[in-house]
């Protein structure tokens, strides 16, 4: 009886030793960022356009968008919904230029955080935007699971900030 703990601790032992170990996983984070930089760039070019349909064909079913304004916390039915009854006007032009980026990998190459920043003068021409995307690696292709915009004031225009609040 005493013997037959000992031949299952044995029996595990033996078991868990001999299974192979998973290969390392090999990821190439500069080619992964210039995919996620050409992924950025179009996605861009398709918000520029106000191209929702396109935009939206980037994101994952679950997605959450995070607008500038607190109340803007949206899944995808909602962030479509809410552009197309926006009745978007043809000659509004949005334009910016990205004037930061930053990628980084997840170490398994499977997800990746973008960080954008830019000023949309129709938002504000003062004050900056800063996107904080993160995306998931789908099939062959990536797809947004979360996009962040925040109106960001340079700290030393806090106090001007706080007074027109007042």
């Amino acid at each position: 009886m005493r013997k037959i703990p000992l031949l299952l601790c044995s029996a595990v032992m033996l078991m868990t030793s001999c299974q192979q170990k998973p290969a390392a996983v090999v990821v190439d984070s500069e080619a992964i960022k210039a995919e996620l930089t050409t992924f950025m760039d179009e996605y861009n070019v398709a918000y520029k356009a106000m191209d929702i349909n396109k935009m939206t064909s980037f994101c994952t079913d679950n997605a959450l968008f995070l607008g500038s304004d607190p109340s803007e916390f949206w899944d995808k039915k909602q962030i479509t919904d809410y552009f197309m009854s926006q009745g978007i006007d043809s000659t509004m032009k949005l334009e910016f230029v990205i004037d930061r980026r930053e990628i980084i990998v997840a170490a398994d190459g499977n997800s990746a955080i973008v960080v954008e920043q830019f000023v949309i003068p129709i938002i504000s021409p003062y004050l900056a935007v800063r996107g904080i995307d993160h995306l998931v690696k789908v099939g062959d292709g990536w797809k947004f699971d979360l996009l962040s915009w925040n109106v960001i004031p340079k700290n030393e225009e806090l106090p001007k900030l706080n007074a027109a609040f007042e």
